[in-house]
């Protein structure tokens, strides 16, 4: 079972430790190096109102695979459906994570060498 809640700013810093567990490698295949610095700065991105950004998803490695990631996905898919907005992302070309997004729904609305834009309408 899990909960969500609002992101504080007491948890930047777990935050920015679970992107690097997560996304490092990634994110060093796709340019050939992480910078903590733009890790941290990307931490602070906005959302749009018109819309749900699904802005990071992380499963630390030693917990994927276990549905967590869907379930946690599927609670963001019904808050979008009952605000009547279309959920949006955006993953590293590379990442298989875009199996899960495919399989529950989620389609292509743009790409570029590096990152693939999804979106579940509403």
């Amino acid at each position: 079972m899990f909960s969500l809640r609002q992101a504080a700013a007491a948890d930047a810093d777990f935050v920015y430790r679970v992107v690097e567990a997560t996304m490092r490698h990634y994110v060093k295949q796709t340019w050939g190096s992480f910078s903590e610095e733009l890790g941290r700065k990307g931490m602070g991105e906005l959302v749009a109102p018109d819309h749900i950004e699904l802005a990071q998803l992380f499963i630390l490695p030693s917990h994927q695979n276990r549905g967590i990631g869907t379930s946690i996905l599927r609670s963001i898919m019904q808050e979008a459906r009952q605000a009547g907005k279309p959920v949006r992302l955006r993953l590293l070309a590379v990442n298989p994570a875009r199996r899960l997004y495919e399989r529950e729904g989620f389609r292509v609305s743009s790409t570029t060498p590096e990152r693939i834009y999804m979106e579940l309408p509403v």
